[in-house]
């Protein structure tokens, strides 16, 4: 529990580097973009992949962070794509960006490919599915038919098939990326 809090106080400590505002702000960018050009195969399905730029904010500088670039993100977006912001589906992007910064953070190797796969998880079950689902149905977004929710389990069950190996195989060349261009001594 200690390691949480002090994880916590790490990233919060975070805002004050320059650098982790300007890369944060980069990926924020890319959450933008990314979640504006998703596809929407049938009318009720949106598939993204702005969760990978939400996933490195939150790999790179933690949970603080993560979390200012999902609701950042989340008000951007509503804005640029003409929409209202919905106050309840702006707190899931915050929580989801807690869960990326307090499973990935200060994470590397194996220990990163794990919680990667576990942030992931809670991602699709507990915000997609487990709070998502009802607040889109309380918007007027869904419908409370089975057809619509079984559509929404099998498009999350599928989209851990194509997620989970993009996430794994993304984050550590991020990593790696970052490191190097952090420890790169300009002339």
């Amino acid at each position: 529990m200690k390691s949480f809090f002090s994880d916590f106080k790490n990233s919060a400590a975070e805002l004050k580097n320059i650098r982790c505002l300007a890369v944060a702000g980069i990926l924020t960018a890319a959450f933008i973009v990314l979640d504006m050009f998703s596809f929407r195969p049938t009318e009720f399905i949106k598939v993204n992949f702005a969760f990978i730029a939400l996933s490195a904010v939150g790999m790179l500088f933690g949970p603080v962070p993560a979390m200012l670039s999902a609701l950042a993100g989340d008000l951007i977006g509503c804005i640029l794509s003409g929409q209202a912001p919905l106050p309840l589906l702006s707190m899931t992007s915050v929580l989801t960006g807690f869960i990326y910064g307090t499973l990935l953070y200060k994470k590397d190797g194996f220990k990163l490919i794990v919680f990667s796969i576990a942030a992931r998880l809670a991602d699709s079950f507990i915000i997609s599915l487990f709070l998502n689902t009802p607040i889109l149905m309380y918007y007027g977004f869904m419908s409370r038919t089975s057809q619509q929710l079984y559509t929404r389990y099998g498009k999350i069950a599928a989209e851990l098939v194509f997620f989970i190996p993009l996430i794994i195989a993304v984050l550590p060349a991020v990593k790696a990326v970052y490191g190097r261009t952090v420890n790169h001594k300009s002339i």
